[in-house]
């Protein structure tokens, strides 16, 4: 077979159509075709029921065009039905740093993310998900900050978006036509849809600036196909079609479907009367007026059914319409269509040999709208647009590919079901933290992005790809949120446990973390804020209690220890109130605190109480018989508060600041111990 020979097959409803095609360049003349029906309803609303007589279908339109031209033919270029197209258009959006430029990368990423939210909804909408392939996408438009633009390579923006049509396809419908072409030891060139191949015939891509609805009205479906600025902006079918026309002819005249089809297929004649039979062996001679009298209601039903879809597609009418198949022939269609559309007559064409462009089809009598189709089929061919399904090896998967363009790792990745968000991975966080009342910052690790290989040669996303090519993607690493422990930042001093004023307390080194006591080994988390208390003097430990080391002295073994005494492990201080003691005795005290506790001399009592203020009243405390210091839990037995009796929330303050139950009191302090909202004391 001459490599400028093209064998392509439309298979339709009622019949098959096979068209043999010489291509030069861009442009290609028909050398031979061939049109059969199928010998029973093989095919139902354009999908294939029984695999095997459609098979035989094409056994006879292959062998008779091989016959005549002397050819063999082992390749074909076919077309999916656009009935079984499922799209889905989504907006993606991405906040950006507004200080880079967008770049090509970028761009693509955001398609992907973009395609990656229209598998969502798509499977969100379709039970039978899996049983769909994603066939491609389509780029509607770019936004940067809520303003379209054609490109947004080279611009900085805080927000970027886009919006896409993705395409799906049913398994079911590439199988069962890949099966057929199997049976005919056929070889699929490429396979493209239906609804493309008149477009490219009869709306080439200059025309689809403008605003155009195509209608293929088959037998079974009528499948729309809507362009604007440029592009393919969505399809849509329409359930109503050829078939509707023909059963309404059965109801009305009493036909079996065969009479009925060629009662509709005479209406093209130029016969005055149409004679047929009914059922009931009555025969008829009826004028064409009267058939197309009582197919009127299922004719307005159809346009009725394909303006509602190219609206609600459009949202507006279109500028023109052009009808193509062989349903299109239908009297009155463009009328009802207009009426529906409100739209002129004029304005909808029936596709003619006039509307082919590029394409010599001289040897086509009587060229009618029902071969735009099968011509567009061989034309898609030749100018790049044709589509084919091939297979490439996803990390050991094998997948088959939708081949609407060329193909990159991108699309295979896609098809694979891998998540592009493992692509480029994500930053770690940045850990932020106060310490001691300064702010601390850890920044992530930048993620790592993903490996991709074809071949075992290190690739990218952009990389294009090609049959039987095994790609392999190690999934990119997150960058790692930094792990910080208290220990990596502080000295870990080692604690131990003394006995103070008769209570143990732990010193060294206190962590506190949003005022929790926590060790050492404790993992910081965002927004902490820590707070280190060294416990390694007498003045630390003070410090922490709140004492006033005025009113006190502080003995260790019975000697004396100044607040500079480094604490030690195991050991007791006690605390005695400087009241106990006469100035000359303490005096003595403080300037001995090295010397032997025998040179210390014995000390008298000049003051045996305090005298504190509590809630408002003067009260005179005695010394306690264990010389301990009072402290603030000891103050309630001063007032009538009983705190197994809330009656709202307490207020405790000493000195005029928020109290702490184990408080040491002075003499002289100020104690405000009552309910909130209450004068009871």
């Amino acid at each position: 077979m001459n490599d400028n020979i093209i064998f392509s097959l439309d298979i339709g409803t009622r019949s098959i159509v096979g068209v043999v095609a010489e291509k030069y360049e861009e442009t290609m003349k028909v050398i031979a075709y061939k049109s059969v029906f199928h010998e029973q309803r093989t095919m139902v609303d354009g999908q294939i029921e029984d695999i095997k007589k459609v098979s035989k279908g094409i056994e006879i339109v292959k062998s008779s065009l091989e016959q005549e031209l002397g050819m063999k033919f082992t390749k074909v270029y076919i077309a999916a039905a656009g009935r079984s197209l499922k799209t889905e258009k989504v907006i993606y959006e991405k906040i950006l740093d507004s200080k880079k430029p967008l770049d090509e990368n970028i761009k693509k990423i955001l398609e992907m993310d973009a395609l990656q939210k229209a598998h969502d909804k798509f499977y969100d909408n379709y039970d039978n998900k899996g049983s769909f392939y994603c066939v491609g996408y389509s780029v509607l438009g770019y936004k940067i900050d809520n303003n379209s633009i054609a490109n947004i390579e080279g611009h900085r923006a805080e927000k970027v978006s886009v919006e896409i049509i993705a395409a799906f396809l049913p398994h079911i419908v590439v199988e069962g036509l890949y099966s057929c072409m199997d049976y005919n030891n056929l070889d699929v060139q490429s396979l493209t849809l239906e609804p493309i191949a008149a477009m490219n015939l009869v709306i080439p891509a200059d025309l689809r600036l403008l605003n155009i609805a195509l209608v293929d009205i088959g037998a079974g479906t009528s499948d729309i196909a809507v362009s604007k600025d440029g592009t393919i902006i969505g399809y849509d079918m329409a359930t109503i079609a050829g078939d509707e026309i023909t059963e309404s002819i059965m109801k009305s005249h009493l036909v079996d479907f065969k009479t009925a089809e060629k009662i509709k297929m005479s209406l093209d004649d130029d016969m005055e009367k149409i004679e047929f039979t009914d059922i009931l062996g009555m025969h008829y001679s009826l004028t064409k007026e009267n058939i197309i009298d009582s197919i009127s209601n299922t004719s307005l039903q159809l346009c009725q059914e394909i303006a509602t879809k190219i609206l609600s597609l459009n949202n507006e009418p279109p500028v023109a319409v052009f009808l193509i198949g062989g349903g299109s022939k239908t009297s009155n269609l463009r009328k009802y269509l207009s009426e529906f559309l409100n739209l002129p007559e004029y304005r909808i064409a029936i596709g003619s040999e006039s509307t082919v462009k590029n394409v010599d089809i001289s040897i086509i009598d009587n060229f009618g709208p029902e071969l735009i189709t099968p011509v567009g089929i061989s034309y898609s061919s030749i100018i790049n647009n044709n589509y084919d399904f091939f297979s490439v090896i996803v990390n050991g998967i094998k997948i088959r590919l939708y081949n609407i363009r060329q193909m990159k790792v991108m699309d295979a990745l896609l098809m694979a079901g891998f998540d592009s968000r493992k692509l480029m991975g994500f930053s770690g966080k940045t850990l932020s933290f106060i310490l001691n009342n300064k702010e601390y910052f850890y920044k992530g690790e930048y993620s790592t992005p993903a490996q991709i290989f074809v071949n075992s040669n290190v690739s990218n996303i952009e990389t294009k790809i090609c049959p039987g090519d095994i790609i392999e993607v190690i999934a990119a690493v997150d960058g790692v949120t930094p792990v910080v422990k208290i220990s990596d930042i502080v000295d870990n001093s080692e604690s131990g446990k003394i006995i103070f004023n008769n209570t143990e307390v732990t010193i060294g080194t206190k962590y506190l973390v949003n005022n929790i006591e926590v060790e050492s080994d404790y993992i910081i988390g965002n927004s902490d804020i820590i707070e280190i208390i060294n416990i390694k003097t007498l003045n630390d430990l003070v410090d922490l209690l709140e004492i006033n080391p005025e009113f006190y002295v502080f003995k260790v073994s019975n000697k004396v220890i100044d607040l500079s005494t480094i604490l030690i492990d195991n050991s007791t201080i006690e605390v005695i109130s400087k009241s106990n003691y006469n100035d000359e005795e303490v005096s003595k005290r403080n300037q001995t605190y090295s010397q032997n506790i025998s040179d210390i001399h014995e000390y008298s009592i000049v003051k045996d109480y305090i005298t504190v203020s509590i809630n408002g009243e003067t009260k005179k405390l005695n010394f306690k018989e264990d010389k301990l210091p009072y402290i603030f839990a000891d103050m309630l037995i001063y007032t009538n508060i009983d705190p197994t009796k809330p009656q709202g929330k307490i207020i405790i303050l000493h000195n005029g600041n928020e109290a702490s139950y184990t408080s040491i009191i002075n003499d002289g302090d100020d104690i405000v111990i009552k309910w909130q909202n209450s004068n009871n004391i």
